[in-house]
């Protein structure tokens, strides 16, 4: 059975392509097989700075040739009332190469009629297919970044495409692509290797070995830990990567070596989290730390360079550093001297942003927004003082010369200059400000005292309720102010703390805040409903992480808002509501708790119960009138309506106490009177005034179902 092998050449790919290709080149090759009925038994990717390279073990000789059936658009798309193709029906036949006429209706996946082509299959050879194969393959990835080279191309790529080597087995397959022809020669590392003829296609990793190259990432990968366990462990120590460089260095080299440099004496006296993110940051050196947790005055680095000149490698990367490290000498002294009153006077020259002023301003909105926010939560008056304390300062290191050069160094270079004995401020105080920015991703640490995350929480509802407030929020792959670490951040902490409390207030006083300096700001009501959504999308995914069902936090999400409508009458649609609260605590309790009931006989009967009423209140009028007892009302309709009276409250407070599982009882209640009342009762009578009511009543308790979940956001399969 051939193995297929495609690698294409390209000038030095940066990280984040790397990446790209990693996640977006198996799927595509796997479609391209598919669309051409090839079999195989496995798809790997091998990603280095200037090549990616497909394989594609175990592919039949030729393809099958059995036909095969397309599926199309519904039905309902492809024909008119009177049965007569459509436009879509015309250009679905053409497209598959069959008469219109030719077309078949059947029951798609979802149980809806959908039209299908069969279309004759092909039995041409493998080799006569890698062309389509790997067109499809380079014209499919999308990446973040990308440019367009060469003339008449037409191409965007991350880089310049260099060589393409297609091999099936020992046969070369050539072919024309983007002005390139495919061959057997691939390019080796840079500056030690050369010319490699790829002989075979399950040579391709050796072949490319022999000319500098690793070619396999994760291989890489191995071999760099490797080599930085052995180096520390060799001085007593362990290397640590606190901004994760590690991924970056992996698709930086292509034949990894490791140097060995050496810090000087008068630098080890920085602050060490100075020292580390001076050799980190640009750098990307790994620093040593010792058991006692102090720095070791080495730091490893890996080169792509030429080995046999590892000394003179390893003197400019200690040169580099030494240059970095005297700024930030430099740096920390002056503004030591100027000290931290000084710099957080400064704050009013510096622009926070144009429509929401400085950040003095939004250093004082935060001395507020602490203090509210604990009381929201019931914080003790000394947990708050600690965070205004922290508040006070929390911005000031963004004056000093040593965040200007070192970003990643906010807060906690604000910490460190706290320590100044004449500011008198205790260990709480500057733990708050150096944790302001935490969590800064989805696996990295929360702030560890409550304090910290009410000054962390704070701040994000600040950025967020600023952003939103003047509509410069998130597009695509673009988030030039954070938004989507902030509101995640906001979630991770909310969840860990347990705040039980809904987020529209205190999002409203941030707006208020932010009005006093802010320049054509959104109303509460244009602003909340983005922002909502856009915290909701960020809590799906936290709870994604701890494995609950996208089915299951939909349907308790929409419940949730079911559960906030500002009247009881029945009759003023949910929408009116303005406020639309979020309580991110409760939200993921009915979820959790949803999803853990989904496989229970109770979830079921309440499911199917609550869906059978939403199918039936569609079919009835728009706006039904209030159901009310008459002469005519029967047995069974009265008992509904005593059951959606009885249940009602009684599904509020489950919800109030956060059981889902109350609120699941009390649903089978309402359930048993619904089934009475379809057998019973017939809802299309000829008396339009009766037949209303009876919609009416339908109505309400489809209503009272939603306030326990949205059961039509769960698929039937799904009910485990």
């Amino acid at each position: 059975m051939p193995e297929l092998l495609v690698e294409i050449g390209c000038e030095e790919l940066p990280s984040s392509a790397c990446r790209e290709l990693i996640d977006q080149v198996p799927g595509i090759v796997e479609a391209s097989l598919d669309a051409h009925g090839l079999s195989r038994d496995a798809v790997q990717v091998w990603v280095a700075p200037r090549r990616f390279a497909v394989s594609v073990t175990g592919l039949p000789e030729r393809q099958s040739g059995e036909a095969k059936s397309v599926s199309g658009p519904p039905a309902t798309a492809a024909f008119d009332a009177e049965g007569k193709p459509t436009k879509a029906a015309e250009g679905f036949a053409r497209k598959q190469g069959v008469a219109v006429e030719d077309l078949v209706i059947r029951a798609g996946r979802d149980g809806r009629d959908v039209v299908f082509a069969e279309v004759a299959g092909e039995a041409r050879q493998v080799g006569e297919l890698v062309p389509e194969i790997a067109k499809r393959l380079i014209e499919g990835i999308r990446f973040g970044k990308t440019m367009r080279w060469g003339e008449g191309t037409g191409l965007r790529f991350s880089r310049p495409i260099r060589w393409i080597v297609a091999k099936l087995d020992d046969r070369t397959i050539p072919f024309e692509l983007h002005g390139l022809t495919a061959g057997d020669v691939s390019r080796g590392h840079r500056f030690i290797g050369g010319p490699a003829t790829i002989a075979t296609a399950a040579d391709y990793r050796e072949a490319v070995r022999g000319v500098g190259v690793v070619a396999d990432h994760v291989e890489r990968r191995a071999t760099i830990t490797a080599a930085l366990d052995a180096a520390a462990h060799e001085r007593g120590c362990v290397w640590r990567d606190p901004l994760g460089k590690i991924e970056e260095v992996v698709h930086l080299v292509e034949w990894p070596s490791l140097i060995v440099g050496t810090i000087q004496d008068q630098h080890m006296r920085l602050p060490p989290k100075v020292l580390v993110t001076a050799m980190q940051s640009h750098q990307r050196y790994f620093p040593l730390e010792r058991e006692d947790g102090s720095l070791y005055p080495e730091f490893l680095a890996i080169s792509n360079g030429d080995p046999k000149f590892a000394a003179i490698i390893t003197k400019g990367n200690e040169e580099v550093l030494s240059a970095r490290l005297q700024d930030a000498t430099f740096s920390v002294r002056k503004d030591e001297a100027v000290g931290l009153d000084q710099l957080n006077e400064k704050l009013d020259t510096i622009v926070f942003h144009q429509r929401l002023g400085s950040l003095a301003n939004k250093r004082d909105r935060l001395k507020a927004g602490v203090r509210f926010l604990g009381e929201k939560v019931g914080a003790a008056e000394a947990d708050i003082a600690v965070a205004g304390d922290a508040a006070k300062y929390s911005k000031a290191d963004q004056a000093s010369i040593l965040v200007a050069e070192f970003a990643e160094l906010q807060g906690y270079a604000g910490a460190y200059y706290a320590q100044a004995p004449a500011l008198g401020l205790g260990d709480g105080v500057r733990q708050a400000i150096a944790q302001q920015y935490l969590p800064q991703g989805p696996d990295t640490p929360l702030p560890s005292e409550l304090a910290s995350s009410l000054l962390a929480s704070a701040d994000k509802i600040d950025t967020l309720a600023g952003a939103f407030a003047i509509r410069e929020v998130p597009t695509s792959s673009k988030d030039p102010y954070g938004l989507r670490r902030a509101a995640a951040g906001l979630v991770r902490i909310f969840l860990d703390r347990q705040w039980d409390v809904g987020l529209w207030a205190i999002v409203s006083r941030s707006r208020s805040s932010l009005q006093e300096h802010g320049v054509g700001l959104s109303s509460m009501g244009d602003l909340w409903p983005g922002l909502r959504k856009f915290l909701v999308d960020r809590l799906a995914f936290q709870l994604s992480v701890l494995g609950i069902d996208a089915e299951s936090f939909a349907a308790a999400e929409a419940a949730a808002l079911r559960s906030i409508e500002l009247s009881a009458d029945m009759d003023v649609p949910y929408e009116q509501s303005t406020e639309m609260d979020l309580n991110l605590v409760a939200t993921a309790i009915w979820a959790k708790e949803l999803d853990s009931l989904r496989s229970t006989t109770a979830f079921q009967t309440v499911f199917e119960a609550s869906n059978r009423l939403s199918r039936i209140h569609k079919q009835g009028p728009e706006h039904p009138p209030v159901w009310s007892e008459s002469e005519k009302s029967e047995p069974a309709e009265l008992a509904l309506n005593v059951a959606i009276q009885h249940v009602r409250p009684l599904i509020g407070q489950a919800r109030h106490d956060r059981d889902f599982g109350q609120a699941l009882r009390e649903g089978e209640t309402l359930a048993a009177a619904v089934e009475a009342f379809f057998t019973d009762v017939l809802i299309n009578v000829e008396d339009q005034g009766l037949r209303g009511q009876r919609y009416g009543l339908v109505r309400d308790a489809s209503l009272v179902f939603t306030k326990i979940a949205d059961f039509s956001a769960i698929t039937k399969g799904s009910t485990r």
